[in-house]
């Protein structure tokens, strides 16, 4: 029996390599990427809004659409999309990708958990984009990513 079971483990082992070697790292790469088109997306529609002297209708969002309790709306509006345009960018180069991941998952548990129910602003994709963030948050940005490449330099 253990005969068998190494045999198979034996014939699975390249499966395995390439998973591990190719696979898994642009797994990692698109999962980045997607988090990050999300939130840069809307960070830029925030940041076109002052581009073209429309910044109220941003602030309006963080007033009366999803206030964040006990925040103002002003800071509330500049914090936002801030992380909106920095944190992506950070994710995608996969440079302080843990941070990026952070900061992103806090906004969506944000808007998911703390905005008020009566505001809407609940979404199913909100647990898809936290569980993604947060497999970020705890696996790292992965081989393909800026992180991986300081990381070898350092360890020289």
């Amino acid at each position: 029996m253990k005969a068998l079971a190494l045999k198979i483990n034996n014939l699975i082992q390249p499966l395995r390599t390439l998973s591990d070697s190719v696979a898994s790292p642009f797994f990692d790469l698109g999962v980045r990427f997607y988090m990050a088109h999300i939130f840069f997306s809307s960070g830029m529609l925030k940041f076109e809004n002052f581009l073209n002297d429309d910044w109220e209708s941003t602030t309006f969002l963080f007033e009366e659409i999803h206030p964040i309790p006990g925040v103002n709306s002003d800071l509330s509006a500049v914090a936002g999309t801030a992380g909106e345009l920095i944190l992506p960018i950070l994710l995608a180069l996969g440079l302080f990708g843990r941070l990026g991941a952070a900061g992103l998952l806090i906004m969506t548990a944000t808007i998911q958990f703390a905005i008020p129910a009566e505001y809407g602003m609940q979404n199913p994709d909100h647990y898809f984009w936290m569980f993604l963030l947060g497999m970020i948050l705890l696996k790292g940005s992965g081989n393909i990513s800026v992180d991986h490449v300081i990381q070898k330099w350092l360890n020289k």
